[in-house]
Parts: structure tokens; C-alpha cells; sequence
């Protein structure tokens, strides 16, 4: 019988351990059968958490994010190099608030591409396209090829002599009148671009002279190129007070659009703002001393047979416009002294 009080005890001990574990209900709360007890209640065992049964997974996850969230805060002390793939309209504003150890970087024809520091690279999403625009092939041309195309696109009818833009100062774009904010990055993008083709004469590429401009200080800081968007009416008057170095710029119906000087262009305001691109081109260019034409350079800029209007330079004229700004031609020498200058046949 003893075996019996033993198993008597043994069961009583049993009952009042279990009673003791799964009873105990804290004050202010009903017991809850097993099968409701809620997912996100855990129990502890010693220095371990076991997860009761039918734990909700999606408060599982939220939990492991946030665990992995602040592992990853942890290592804020790791080097990364930053690259980012940017459209040129961001790349452009970028540029406007960059910091003392960014640098921007053009390409040869002076279009911005990217901006680099010692931690992070901003670089153009367009490089291809803008490699298909340019027409960057890589060409190279002979010294005589280039220097016979200087001559071509240098003397025209209505001039016998070289007529340099100045060295002595930079050059600014004035622009006054009716002009418009596109023609104002227009300008900008074209003085980054003649920079990157002269070694001796240079623009300010940074800001413009807009308006009116105030020259009753003692040191003029530039030698400015007026440009004025005029109406009709006026461009009329300009044309009947004009001076003997101004040329008077028509449309393919005989209209007068423009007037181009030494040191100032004059457009109409009725034209788009294509034709105003083209023709602020044309008549920079035609100021810094081009004045003629190609025949046999179908893609130039300058080549003007049939009616066809190249709007952009080819990679001939970027060589030519290198070689008459690189400082071995002087203002005033003829095209018998350019020739002989550039080793050509007289």
C-alpha cells in the first residue's frame, strides 16, 4: 500500500504545480481559455522569449524590419562612394549650388556632364544621345583640311582684312531689350562652348549684363557684345542711322531681320526662339571675325547652299574656330598673309 500513498502524493503534488502555473490570473483581468489567448502575448522561461503559437507574421516582420533598420544604423560609420544618374536640367541646378570640393566636368565641346567630389559622382542619364548629337566620332583632321576651312569661313565679300575679338579683357553678353530667359541660357551655354575653342580671347560664362548697363565707373571689368531684341520699327531706324562695319542680316524672303556690328547684334522680336538660337550663333561668329562660306563642307555651320541652315558647328568649324583664336593670327593681316601664316599655298 505504500506505492499507493506514494502515487496519492505524487498526484496531489502534480495538481497543485499545475494550479500554480496556468491559474494565476493578474488582478483586473478574466482568464482566457488557450484558444483565445491573444497572438502578441509572449511567455518567458528563464532568460529565453518562446513565441505562443499563432503569433501574428505581419507583427513578426514589422519587428524584424525595424531590428534590421537599426542594425543597418549601425554601420553609418562605413565609406560609400555616391553615384548618381541625373537628367541635364538637375545637373544644371546642381551646378548652381555646388560646394567648395565639387567640380564640374564638361566635355570637349563644353556641355556639362557631370560633377565629381571625393565622395559622390552626379553624371548626365543623356550621354549617349548627346554623343549622337555632337556627332563625336572621333575624327581627326589634317592641319591643311582645317586651315583651308578657316580661310573659306574667315573671308566673305564685305571684308579684306582679319578682325579679332580683343585679348585684353573678357568678353560678357549684354542683352537688352525684349529678351527672354532662354536666350539667357542660351548664352550662358554658348559662352562655355566659344571658351572651350579660344585660348586667347575668353567669356564670361557665369552671369550676363542684362538691361540697362551703367558704364560711368572708371574700369570697365569686360568688353561687353550687346545683343538687343528690338521691335520692327526700331531695327528700321538702326538700319537708317547705320555704320559702316554693320551688316544688315535678311530672311530667305528679302526681310530685314537683323543687324550685325563689330561688337553688337540686333534682332528682331517677332522670330522664334529657334531662328533667334541660330542667328545669335551667326551673328557672334560673324563679330569674332567669320564671314564667309563653305561649299564643299555640307555639315558646317557656315555652309548656307540651296537654302540649307546647319544650326550647330560642325567638328570641322570647332577646329578652324581653335585655330583662329589660338593665337597665331593677328587682326588686320589679309587672307594672303593668313595663308602664308598657316604654311597654305599663296
Amino acid at each position: 500500500m505504500n506505492w499507493l500513498k506514494f502515487m496519492g502524493i505524487f498526484l496531489v503534488l502534480l495538481f497543485l504545480i499545475t494550479a500554480g502555473c496556468t491559474s494565476h490570473v493578474p488582478a483586473g483581468q478574466e482568464k482566457t481559455p488557450d484558444a483565445a489567448v491573444p497572438d502578441n502575448i509572449s511567455e518567458k522561461t528563464g532568460e529565453e522569449f518562446s513565441t505562443i503559437k499563432n503569433s501574428d507574421p505581419l507583427q513578426m516582420t514589422t519587428d524584424q524590419e525595424k531590428d534590421e533598420s537599426t542594425a543597418s544604423s549601425s554601420d553609418d560609420d562605413r565609406y560609400f562612394y555616391n553615384i548618381r544618374i541625373v537628367a541635364p536640367s538637375d545637373l544644371e541646378s546642381l551646378k548652381n549650388e555646388i560646394h567648395a570640393d565639387e567640380y564640374p566636368i564638361y566635355n570637349e565641346n563644353g556641355d556639362l556632364i557631370g560633377i565629381v567630389s571625393p565622395r559622390k559622382l552626379y553624371i548626365r542619364g543623356d550621354l549617349v544621345d548627346l554623343q549622337k548629337e555632337t556627332g563625336k566620332t572621333g575624327k581627326t583632321f589634317d592641319k591643311t583640311d582645317v586651315a583651308e576651312h578657316l580661310v573659306d569661313i574667315v573671308f566673305g565679300n564685305d571684308n579684306a582684312k582679319l578682325n579679332l575679338f580683343k585679348s585684353n579683357k573678357d568678353y560678357q553678353f549684354w542683352l537688352d531689350a525684349y529678351y527672354t530667359t532662354d536666350d539667357t541660357k542660351y548664352l550662358l551655354e554658348l559662352a562655355k562652348l566659344l571658351n572651350t575653342l579660344s585660348d586667347t580671347t575668353e567669356f564670361e560664362d557665369e552671369e550676363l549684363a542684362l538691361g540697362f548697363l551703367k558704364t560711368n565707373y572708371a574700369d570697365v571689368p569686360y568688353n561687353f557684345y550687346n545683343i538687343k531684341i528690338i521691335p520692327q520699327k526700331m531695327l528700321d531706324e538702326f538700319k537708317d542711322n547705320r555704320k559702316s562695319d554693320e551688316r544688315l542680316i535678311k530672311d530667305s524672303e528679302g526681310k530685314l531681320i537683323g543687324i550685325v556690328g563689330n561688337d553688337h547684334l540686333y534682332l528682331v522680336d517677332s522670330m522664334s526662339f529657334d531662328d533667334r538660337k541660330y542667328y545669335m550663333l551667326y551673328g557672334t561668329l560673324y563679330s569674332m571675325g567669320m564671314h564667309g562660306t563653305t561649299y564643299s563642307e555640307k555639315d558646317s555651320f557656315f555652309y548656307q547652299v540651296g537654302g540649307v541652315r546647319n544650326t550647330e558647328l560642325s567638328d570641322l568649324d570647332k577646329e578652324a574656330i581653335k585655330l583662329l583664336y589660338g593665337g597665331r593670327l593677328k587682326t588686320g593681316i589679309d587672307m594672303e598673309e593668313m595663308k602664308k601664316t598657316l604654311g597654305l599655298k599663296t
